[in-house]
C-alpha cells in the first residue's frame, strides 16, 4: 500500500519533468514576441507624431529655361468677404477716399443758382457772337514826321524833317458790359492808347543839336456793330480826344522857329475789321480832329485855324485763340491857316504837320 503511492508521486514527479522544458518551450515565442512588438509599436507611433507636427518641405520651383516666356499668372482667387479681411490702404489711397467720402456725388452737389447759371449762358452767348470783353496790344515800329510851311516870306522858317525814331505803343479796349443782354450798352467800350519815341534828336544845319521828345496818347468811345458769318464783319463808331506832344528844346539860339507842339483835339471817326479768309483779317478807320490846343508852333503866327485828319490801316493774322499777330500803321495830317498882315515878324500862309507811323507787334483779346 505504500510503495504504489510512492511510486505514483515518482511518477507524477517525473511526467512534471519531462513536460516542463516543452512548456517552457511553448510560451517562450509567444512572451518573446510580445516583447519585441511593444517597441515597434512605440517607434510607429512616435513616427506618426513626429510626422504630423513637422511641416512638409515646400516642392522646390521649377527654374525657367532661357528664351522661354514665363507662365501666364494664375488669377488670384476671389475670396468672400467674410472669409479674409480687407486689406489696409495705403495712405495716399486711403486720404483720397477720405476726400471722396467727404465730398458729396455729383448727383448729391448743391445746384448752381439762378445767377449763376444765367451769368454762365450769357458768358457763352457773348463767346459765340465774337463780342471781346477786353483787349490789349503791343506794337513796337518807327514814326515819321514833316512840317512844312506854304507861302512862307523870310529865312527865319524853315521847314522840318524827322526821317525814322523808334517808337513803341500800348493799347487797351474794354466792354464792360459785353456779357450782359442790353442791346446797345453791351457793345459800348473804351479805349486808349499811348505811344512813345526814344533814343533820338534833331540837328539844325548850323549844328545846334536839339533834344526831342515824341507822346502820342489818346483815349475814346466806342460802340460796335457785329456782323457774324464766314467774312465776320465788326463797325465801329468813334467819340474820344487825341495828343501829339512833340517837345524840341534848344541849348545854343537857333536861327529858325522850332517846329515844337502839344497839339490836343476831339476826335469823331469810324473803324472797320474784315474777315477776309482763313485766319487773316483786314483793319481800317479814320477821324476828324478838332484842336482844342493847337500848340506852340502856331502860337507865332495871326488868327491860326488848325484841323487835323487821321487814318489807320493795318492786318491781324489769328495765331491762336484770342491771340493775333498785328501789323499797324496811322497816318495823321493837321493843316493850318494864317491870316498875316503887314509888319508881322513871320509870315506865311499856312502849315503843314505831317506823322506817320508803323509797326509789328500782338494783341490778344478775350
Amino acid at each position: 500500500m505504500k510503495e504504489r503511492p510512492l511510486k505514483a508521486c515518482g511518477l507524477i514527479l517525473a511526467t512534471a519533468l519531462v513536460t516542463a522544458p516543452h512548456a517552457a518551450l511553448a510560451t517562450s515565442p509567444k512572451h518573446k514576441k510580445a516583447t519585441r512588438a511593444a517597441p515597434a509599436e512605440k517607434v510607429k507611433k512616435s513616427d506618426k507624431v513626429e510626422l504630423d507636427d513637422t511641416p512638409a518641405p515646400a516642392a522646390e520651383e521649377p527654374q525657367p529655361i532661357a528664351n522661354e516666356a514665363p507662365p501666364p499668372a494664375a488669377a488670384p482667387p476671389t475670396a468672400a468677404a467674410h472669409d479674409t479681411p480687407a486689406p489696409t490702404p495705403p495712405r495716399e489711397t486711403a486720404a483720397t477716399a477720405e476726400v471722396e467720402a467727404a465730398s458729396p456725388p455729383p448727383s448729391q452737389q448743391e445746384p448752381l443758382s439762378d445767377t449763376e447759371a444765367e451769368l454762365g449762358r450769357r458768358e457763352a452767348r457773348r463767346i459765340a457772337a465774337g463780342r471781346i470783353g477786353v483787349g490789349v496790344w503791343l506794337v513796337g515800329g518807327v514814326a515819321n514826321r514833316r512840317f512844312t510851311y506854304s507861302d512862307a516870306v523870310g529865312d527865319n522858317l524853315a521847314n522840318y524833317r524827322l526821317p525814322a525814331a523808334p517808337m513803341a505803343t500800348f493799347g487797351l479796349e474794354a466792354y464792360p458790359a459785353a456779357s450782359t443782354d442790353i442791346p446797345v450798352l453791351r457793345d459800348l467800350g473804351v479805349r486808349a492808347h499811348v505811344s512813345r519815341g526814344f533814343a533820338f534828336d534833331s540837328d539844325t544845319p548850323q549844328g545846334v543839336t536839339i533834344e526831342t521828345s515824341w507822346t502820342r496818347f489818346g483815349g475814346e468811345l466806342r460802340e460796335r456793330l457785329l456782323l457774324p458769318g464766314p467774312h465776320a464783319f465788326e463797325l465801329g463808331v468813334l467819340l474820344g480826344a487825341d495828343a501829339s506832344w512833340f517837345g524840341m528844346t534848344a541849348k545854343a539860339p537857333v536861327p529858325a522857329l522850332l517846329p515844337a507842339a502839344r497839339t490836343v483835339a476831339l476826335r469823331f471817326g469810324l473803324d472797320a475789321r474784315l474777315l477776309l479768309g482763313w485766319r487773316l483779317s483786314v483793319l481800317a478807320g479814320g477821324g476828324y480832329l478838332y484842336t482844342t490846343s493847337r500848340g506852340d508852333i502856331y502860337e507865332h503866327f495871326r488868327k491860326p485855324r488848325v484841323q487835323g485828319l487821321d487814318a489807320d490801316f493795318g492786318f491781324a493774322v489769328r495765331l491762336e485763340a484770342g491771340l493775333e499777330l498785328v501789323l499797324l500803321g496811322r497816318y495823321t495830317r493837321y493843316f493850318a491857316s494864317f491870316r498875316p498882315v503887314l509888319g508881322d515878324r513871320y509870315v506865311a500862309g499856312g502849315a503843314l504837320d505831317e506823322q506817320l507811323q508803323a509797326g509789328i507787334g500782338a494783341r490778344y483779346a478775350h
